[in-house]
C-alpha cells in the first residue's frame, strides 16, 4: 500500500494501515515535513487510547529524538572541525534511533514495524 501526503486523507489512510497492520509506503511529494509526523502520532495515540503512563513514553521518546536532532544539527553547525565532534555525531544519532525506536513501540505494540527512509522511495512501514 502507497500512501501520497499529497492526497485529501492520506494520514486516515496511515492510521488505518497502522491499525490493521498493513505494510505501507509513504511518500512525502507535499513536502510536509515535522508538523505532519507530529499530527499522525496524535492520532495514533488517540486511536488506540494510550493511557497516561504510554503518553508519557510517547513523550519522553520524541523528546529523546529531538534532543539527539538538536545534538546533531548544533554539532554540524559548530565551527570546530570534525574529528573533533565524532561523539556528538555518533550520540546524536543514537539518540534519534533510541528515542523514535520507544516511540514506535509504545504506539504500535510490542513487535514495531521496520521502518525504512529513503529519499527516492520515500517511507516504507512494514509488519513482520
Amino acid at each position: 500500500m502507497t500512501v501520497r501526503t499529497s492526497a485529501d486523507n492520506w494520514q486516515m489512510d496511515l492510521l488505518s494501515a497502522y491499525a490493521s497492520r498493513t505494510s505501507v509506503r509513504v511518500e512525502d511529494d507535499a513536502r510536509l515535513g515535522a508538523a505532519a509526523v507530529q499530527a499522525v502520532v496524535g492520532r495514533l495515540g488517540r486511536n488506540h487510547a494510550l493511557t497516561q503512563r504510554e503518553w508519557i513514553a510517547v513523550a519522553v521518546g520524541l523528546a529523546v529524538g529531538i534532543a539527539g536532532a538538536y545534538l546533531l544539527v548544533m554539532a554540524i553547525l559548530d565551527p570546530e572541525p570534525y574529528n573533533t565532534l565524532d561523539f556528538a555525531l555518533a550520540t546524536g544519532a543514537i539518540l534519534i534511533a533510541v528515542g523514535g525506536f520507544a516511540t514506535i513501540r509504545v504506539l504500535t505494540g510490542d513487535k514495531p514495524p521496520n521502518i525504512k527512509v529513503n529519499a527516492t522511495s520515500g517511507i516504507e512501514i512494514q509488519f513482520n
